[in-house]
């Protein structure tokens, strides 16, 4: 059998890469984090779970395949009782693996996501000061993580940096709009997508940040995508 092999012309190959180059050089996973909004920067629908369409969202199980894990919080768990998996026909349904933030142990009992505990790799990440409150999670099959709560950048590195000695290269951030405000904050996001809806929430939307936060990020590189009247949009940070 022969192979051929054929030389295209690209100036966009450094970006195939870059997870990679950042891993080596950094030592700490690759961060990807996703937002959804509203045509009127809201991140928050009162009145139902969602804020896009279907199509957006099953775009976002793509985007986890690609990923090696998801994190999220406690609290957005607790609200939305997510599976936080990849549900896409032919694909593995109990990845990624997931790590839940819970410095305060209020991850309810009763969750969907219990019932992957069994067929996937689920992280605790709590406080030191948590170790006999975390032996229930353990005792249900949840890995334990202790670390410092979350004040600084260094600390958030210092968690980064163990996420990655555990063989995880490209993290996915599903959190609200507090925690990713930190993750701007501190420089940690590599890259963000944002899905926005074409419709206005106006009354029925709110945000838990501050608004300026979205309007800083200035939405510019939409991705050619057909997402049923709803846009995607990327944006790339190139620091640390």
């Amino acid at each position: 059998m022969k192979i051929y092999a054929k030389l295209i012309k690209s100036k966009n190959f450094k970006n195939f890469y870059n997870s990679y180059y950042f891993n080596k050089e950094f030592e700490l996973p690759f961060i990807t984090a996703k937002l959804a909004i509203s045509k009127d920067f809201y991140s928050i629908n009162k009145k139902s779970k969602w804020i896009t369409n279907e199509r957006s969202r099953k775009t976002v199980h793509l985007l986890r395949y690609n990923n090696d894990c998801i994190f999220s919080t406690s609290k957005s768990i607790n609200k939305d009782n997510s599976l936080l998996n990849c549900r896409i026909d032919g694909l593995n349904n109990y990845k990624p693996d997931l790590f839940i933030i819970d410095f305060n142990l209020k991850l309810k009992k009763n969750l969907l996501i219990n019932t992957l505990i069994k067929k996937r790799n689920t992280f605790l990440i709590t406080s030191k000061t948590n170790k006999k409150k975390a032996e229930f999670f353990k005792k249900k099959g949840f890995k334990i993580i202790f670390t410092n709560p979350l004040k600084s950048k260094n600390d958030f590195k210092i968690m980064f940096r163990h996420v990655y000695k555990l063989g995880y290269c490209r993290a996915f951030f599903e959190t609200g709009l507090t925690f990713l405000n930190s993750l701007l904050k501190y420089k940690l996001i590599n890259k963000l997508y944002i899905f926005q809806s074409d419709m206005k929430l106006m009354n029925n939307g709110s945000n838990n940040a501050s608004y300026q936060i979205l309007k800083k990020l200035k939405l510019k590189k939409k991705i050619k995508i057909n997402l049923n009247n709803d846009s995607l949009y990327t944006k790339d940070f190139n620091y640390v």
